[in-house]
């Protein structure tokens, strides 16, 4: 599966992270509620500091799908 990263969304700055991988890793991935919807973040850690994406948005139930496939390597 392949994932469609964007920028983010200013307007939903109040998002939930209720799950995210470890922070010792140059990407992390967040699973953020907003809104009555759920996303992905995605955090990329360099030399120039950092770049955030996120994906689209999806039902609860939909992007705990994506999110389980994400950590099983199944999504990029």
């Amino acid at each position: 599966m392949r994932l469609v990263w964007r920028k983010p969304f200013k307007a939903e700055e109040r998002a939930r992270v209720v799950a995210w991988t470890c922070q010792c890793r140059t990407i992390v991935y967040e699973l953020c509620r907003a809104a009555g919807q759920s996303y992905i973040r995605r955090t990329a850690f360099g030399k120039d500091g950092q770049t955030v994406h996120e994906t689209y948005r999806w039902s609860f139930a939909e992007a705990n799908k994506v999110w389980d496939a994400l950590l099983e390597g199944q999504a990029v």
